[in-house]
């Protein structure tokens, strides 16, 4: 359990689940002291935005401007409301989206702690980009160590100019205004045809469902009625045609797949 003092409301917050560790880690970080020290609450209209806070440090501190906590693990809502009950603050203040849900329109202010899986950024700057407006006060932050070139061009990409902040504490802020740069429409369907199977119209979301190679291995083993001999393997590639003919030098997915 630890105290913290943003400068909006003095918190005790806890890590979820517990652990009965003497020195337990610390259930909020410096980006969320660095990114709350940015946000002057005059500016706050419209809907607040927060995405992927991982104990509730940010939704508690701005639980009184009724915020949206967005992210993809349900231990991390878990966390949260413990937290929101141990402050005397109602859960019913924010309101608790999934990845796959559509974000409200027009917010004031996007809080972002950024994940450290750049597909998974990728997916909610995509769902962003249509509800955000060039007034839009978009703030990212994380350890500095985690924000790197590829995530500042990502921010660029999808959403438009963005600038860096120096490192506080150890900490980052990405500032980003909305432009409306031009990008190309993501994947929204695969279809894999497996013998017998098939998985069809189904829209891969990252951390949320998506495919990988080991999901082909694992339909080509119910593709058989017991464990399928090597031969069988190459042999039901061939036939699906999702693999080039075995010739020569094997790539690395087929070694993968039929091993």
């Amino acid at each position: 359990m630890s105290h913290v003092d943003d400068g909006f409301r003095s918190l005790t917050l806890k890590r979820f689940p517990q652990t009965d560790d003497v020195n337990p880690l610390l259930a909020w970080e410096a980006a969320d002291e660095y990114l709350l020290q940015q946000l002057d609450e005059t500016e706050i209209r419209g809907p607040v935005l927060i995405l992927n806070d991982t104990f509730g440090a940010l939704s508690c501190a701005l639980a009184e401007h009724s915020p949206y906590s967005i992210g993809d693990s349900y231990l991390s809502e878990l966390g949260t409301r413990e937290n929101l009950r141990h402050n005397g603050i109602a859960e019913s203040s924010v309101t608790f989206l999934d990845s796959t849900a559509d974000y409200p329109q027009a917010p004031g202010v996007v809080l972002i702690k950024v994940p450290k899986t750049l597909a998974l950024l990728e997916q909610q700057l995509r769902a962003l980009r249509k509800v955000v407006t060039a007034q839009t006060r978009i703030i990212a932050g994380a350890k500095a160590r985690d924000i790197h070139t590829s995530t500042l061009e990502l921010f660029e990409k999808v959403l438009g100019p963005t600038t860096t902040t120096l490192a506080w504490k150890k900490a980052r802020l990405i500032n980003c205004t909305f432009s409306h740069p031009q990008l190309a429409d993501a994947p929204q369907t695969l279809s894999w045809k497996t013998g017998r199977y098939r998985l069809d119209d189904s829209q891969p979301r990252e951390c949320v469902f998506s495919y990988r190679i080991g999901y082909r291995r694992a339909l080509l083993y119910a593709a058989f009625a017991g464990k399928p001999r090597r031969g069988d393997c190459r042999s039901r590639l061939r036939q699906w045609g999702d693999w080039p003919e075995l010739t020569g030098e094997k790539s690395a997915g087929e070694r993968s797949i039929c091993r």
